[in-house]
């Protein structure tokens, strides 16, 4: 294995109370809490292996702000990979999703970057308000992969980060430059592994 390792940062993007900070919670402790105080921000740090090489993940837990200041150019700059997260339960927080890739490609601006959407909530399908079919067209129209989770019962989640670990090693070999302040050594709030 690589001792080096490889740092790069995924910024989970979507209206408040999608789940967002649970499947990062999820994901880093393999733990379901039923709520979390929403905060402007919040980052989780994970390690992992992929292709035999150590990837040092920084989660970016945003709250999509809009009557502070408004963080989210630094966040945009901050991520290399995005997520963006509705609920199946909240037709609102998927119609919601247009809103922030437009934004995301005015403070990048590029015509396309590397996403991955999700509809969480899976297991509340009895109170489904958008359709399988509604998010994997959604995605479609966005160029990039749909995937729907449930932090509560963990479908999907490790899942979603596997793709996103993904994502960063084709972005990185795309575009190296934008990786190279990564791939220093950090500080940071902490790394659970």
């Amino acid at each position: 294995m690589n001792d080096e390792g490889l740092y790069f940062n995924i910024g989970l993007f979507g209206k408040v109370d999608v789940g967002k900070s649970i499947i990062a919670v999820k994901y880093i402790t393999n733990h379901f809490i039923e709520y979390q105080d929403p905060c402007i921000e919040d980052e989780y740090r994970r390690l992992n292996e992929l292709n035999d090489q150590k990837l040092y993940t920084s989660i970016l837990d945003t709250a999509y702000p809009r009557d502070i200041y408004d963080p989210f150019q630094r966040w945009v700059e901050y991520s290399q990979v995005f997520v963006l997260i509705y609920s199946i339960i909240d037709k609102s927080s998927f119609q919601e999703i247009l809103e922030i890739h437009e934004k995301i490609l005015h403070f990048l601006n590029v015509q396309d970057y590397p996403k991955i959407l999700i509809g969480n909530k899976s297991d509340l399908f009895t109170k489904r308000e958008v359709k399988t079919k509604q998010g994997k067209e959604l995605a479609k129209q966005l160029n990039c992969k749909y995937i729907e989770t449930s932090a509560k019962t963990g479908e999907n989640i490790h899942q979603l980060f596997y793709e996103a670990s993904i994502l960063a090693f084709e972005e990185m070999k795309k575009n190296p430059n934008k990786f190279k302040n990564q791939n220093k050594k950090k500080k940071g709030k902490c790394l659970l592994m």
